[in-house]
């Protein structure tokens, strides 16, 4: 079975949509994670199979340049002209 961070679950993927303590899962839903016996239950009937938990989202690194140019896209403030009338 593929382990999750606690050794008690796994991590599974719908194979035919069920309604349960987890929600409704169908094919398009994402891999979920539940306790080992829980997962033993749902494969024993058909509606899941194991799979590898997600990869871990890192950050992305800073940039090394901090005297980078400027956004593109950054719009330069306004002067305000005011009109005297005669």
């Amino acid at each position: 079975m593929a382990q999750d961070k606690d050794a008690d679950h796994v991590t599974v993927k719908a194979v035919r949509p069920f309604d349960g303590a987890e929600g409704y899962k169908d094919e398009a839903s994402q891999p979920f994670s539940v306790h080992s016996r829980r997962a033993a239950e749902l494969k024993a009937n058909g509606l899941v199979e194991e799979c590898a938990p997600p990869p871990a989202v890192k950050a992305a690194p800073a940039p090394d340049n901090k005297m980078a140019a400027e956004q593109a896209n950054k719009v330069a403030p306004t002067t305000t002209v005011r009109r005297i009338k005669d």
